[in-house]
């Protein structure tokens, strides 16, 4: 784990607190993180774009997410097929 802007001796402690944690302590902390990564996008999509619908909003979060795992030719093919009532 490396964090530019964090002293080691603070990620030292960080690493401690979470292997104290159980595993299902851990599991659930990883999918609260997700779960807040997702609604951070969700939000900042909907700020810049109040009135995006919901097919464009699925998009722009995709997009957001995944828009480096694919070539901008897959990526629009992906789009291409995306269901209308998502």
């Amino acid at each position: 784990m490396s964090m530019l802007d964090t002293p080691k001796e603070i990620q030292d402690k960080q690493l401690e607190i979470i292997l104290s944690k159980t595993p299902e302590e851990r599991i659930k902390m990883g999918f609260d993180m997700i779960n807040f990564a997702f609604k951070t996008v969700k939000n900042s999509i909907i700020y810049s774009n109040p009135k995006i619908s919901k097919r464009e909003l699925s998009i722009e979060i995709f997009k957001r997410f995944y828009s480096d795992c694919f070539s901008e030719e897959r990526l629009n093919d992906i789009i291409s097929k995306w269901p209308e009532d998502c």
